[in-house]
């Protein structure tokens, strides 16, 4: 079983009291050190929700104050991105240790 995706959304409200009573109420990860943006009349902020709590987030009482956009599965994009690394020792090929700062064996 997979584990549970994470939703990256954008949370704007009209004013800064709606969006923290928001936060307050539905705790979504916004990193340690959350600042809203001003965008033009309202305050936007990034957070990330797990899916199963994206629809609790929407039905939260202080969720009608609130506009909350999807921008992206973060699950996903990471695996996508994880696809790009290359697999085995990518020095094997050179038939020498590397050099530079770091353990030599």
């Amino acid at each position: 079983m997979s584990p549970e995706s994470v939703i990256h959304v954008q949370i704007q409200a009209s004013t800064l009291a709606d969006l923290k009573a928001f936060i307050d109420e539905t705790q979504p990860d916004v990193g340690c050190r959350a600042i809203p943006r001003r965008m033009g009349d309202t305050y936007v902020m990034d957070a990330y929700v797990l899916e199963t709590q994206l629809e609790a987030a929407r039905q939260a009482r202080a969720a009608s104050r609130v506009s909350l956009q999807v921008l992206e599965n973060a699950t996903e994009v990471g695996r996508e991105r994880q696809r790009e690394v290359g697999e085995g020792n990518r020095f094997a090929a050179r038939g020498e240790t590397p050099r530079g700062l770091g353990r030599k064996e």
